[in-house]
């Protein structure tokens, strides 16, 4: 499986500019296209790297991953060192129309945005959106929020960070989380069936930001509807999918708000484990009877290509 999606990663060049682009332009501003383009080098170089916490608990002193200057982890205030046990990476917000989220004044920080990913787009016009809700982050580590789990010292002001904490959809870029059967490695094993198929697989979210809270990005999405509903179009543009589909119920009803009855969007229910009953419901499984991860995805892969011919 590995060697079929990193063969296939970030494969296609035109696009890729595209994408740049449009992240600087439309997300994060014009002058973060550089920061853009060395985060996208790091998540390619680095696809079978851990946290450097990690890749020391597992015994691998070399697999861990290398930043580019300018892209590393957060620091906290009073820190000598940035946080080793992640590989999630800030990027200032300069846009005009998202720079709101740096003057915040209370429920400061934790601002997740995913980089778009794509598999096997190059020479392939056989292709498929995936699309989540928004980039969870969590604010323990990255806000003003007043939780002081162990290791955590200071004051909650040291712990703020006010750009946006930059991972990618289903963290697939995360060798790590593709590693977790009850996590990313269900959308990686998604993403190479559809592969075997003959498709290629482009990954975003229809919010562009997450904020703090589920609550507050409930709030900031409302707010943005018409920003992010530009930018979901430009994307299809410069994709041109054959099929859209929203992964999970959030993420459909948000999709139907931006794109109204696009006859290529499809949903199906939410790949992870806490969905469980939800997707025996949808695929009609026996729910007295245990289903693999390979069968699951098999279901979910056979759905998405015949719902899209």
């Amino acid at each position: 499986m590995e060697t079929t999606l990193y063969s296939t990663f970030l494969d296609d060049k035109e696009i890729a500019c595209r994408i740049y682009e449009m992240l600087a332009n439309d997300i994060l501003g014009k002058e973060q296209l550089e920061k853009i383009k060395l985060r996208y080098d790091d998540m390619y170089r680095n696809f079978f790297n851990y946290s450097k916490d990690e890749a020391q608990k597992l015994g691998l002193k070399d697999a861990f991953w290398k930043f580019s200057t300018g892209v590393e982890p957060f620091t906290p205030a009073r820190w000598k060192r940035y946080y080793e046990d992640t590989i999630t990476v800030p990027i200032p917000i300069t846009h005009q129309d998202f720079k709101d989220l740096t003057t915040r004044t209370e429920k400061r920080g934790a601002i997740g945005l995913d980089l778009p990913t794509w598999f096997n787009l190059k020479n392939n016009d056989r292709r498929i959106m995936l699309v989540a809700q928004d980039p969870l982050r969590g604010n323990t580590w990255y806000s003003d929020v007043d939780k002081f789990p162990k290791g955590k010292t200071g004051r909650k002001e040291d712990y703020i960070c006010i750009d946006a904490l930059v991972a990618s959809p289903f963290g697939l870029h995360d060798k790590s989380w593709r590693d977790k059967k009850n996590g990313g490695g269900r959308m990686a094993l998604l993403v190479e069936k559809l592969i075997e198929h003959g498709y290629g697989v482009y990954l975003t979210d229809c919010r562009k930001y997450f904020v703090y809270d589920h609550k507050e990005s409930a709030e900031y999405s409302k707010e943005k509807k018409s920003i992010y509903k530009a930018i979901l179009q430009k994307e299809i543009g410069i994709v041109n999918p054959q099929r859209i589909v929203a992964v999970g119920n959030e993420a459909y009803d948000y999709c139907h708000e931006l794109i109204g009855d696009d006859v290529r969007l499809l949903h199906v229910p939410h790949i992870s484990g806490l969905a469980a009953k939800k997707q025996k419901i949808f695929f009609e499984l026996d729910e007295n009877k245990k289903t693999t991860i390979e069968e699951l995805v098999e279901r979910y892969a056979k759905y998405i290509i015949s719902e899209g011919k």
